[in-house]
């Protein structure tokens, strides 16, 4: 190269998986409710029960006659304090754990959702929900699946033990 080139800097990480993030004592809520023309209704009293409790909710998904959501464990007494109203059904599921799989350009890796489910399924670790960003793929499973479950994920994924962060979930507290 000569002095008046330019030297070609890369900014983007490698493509693939370069990361796993192990989010601990997480829980998970099923709240059922009757199926009517209430249902955005119910959906929204759902949400403002939790907000009005100051629960901080992720990985909301909405059904046609419920919605499931996490939230930090140390929030379940208050959960089911809020959530226990007429018209509502609440299971609760404890002690589980959010796995992160982070990888620059998700979207554009081909085969890593087949690679996380066989890890997973391999691990015998259930699958309670997933989601995904533009660079992660959001795992919730059973607490005490962890330890299989990341051995798994990095042999799939050839991470060595640098690459795995362990972290509690945690909230502000309810209100």
């Amino acid at each position: 190269m000569s002095d008046t080139e330019t030297p070609k800097v890369s900014f983007e990480r490698e493509r693939g998986v370069y990361a796993l993030e192990v989010l601990s004592d997480v829980a998970h809520a099923l709240i059922e409710f009757e199926e009517d023309a209430l249902r955005t209704s119910r959906i929204q009293q759902v949400l403002h029960l939790l907000a009005d409790a100051g629960i901080p909710v992720f990985l909301v998904k909405l059904h046609r006659n419920a919605v499931t959501l996490a939230f930090a464990g140390s929030d379940v007494q208050h959960a089911e304090v809020a959530l226990d109203h007429p018209g509502l059904r609440t299971t609760i599921r404890r002690d589980l754990a959010l796995l992160n799989v982070r990888a620059a350009s998700m979207r554009e890796l081909h085969g890593v959702m087949i690679e996380i489910v066989d890890a997973l399924f391999e691990a015998r670790a259930h699958l309670y929900e997933t989601g995904d960003s533009h660079n992660t793929v959001q795992c919730l499973i059973d607490g005490s699946h962890v330890p299989e479950a990341v051995v798994a994920l990095r042999r799939a994924f050839q991470l060595d033990e640098s690459a795995v962060t362990y972290a509690r979930m945690q909230t502000e507290g309810a209100a």
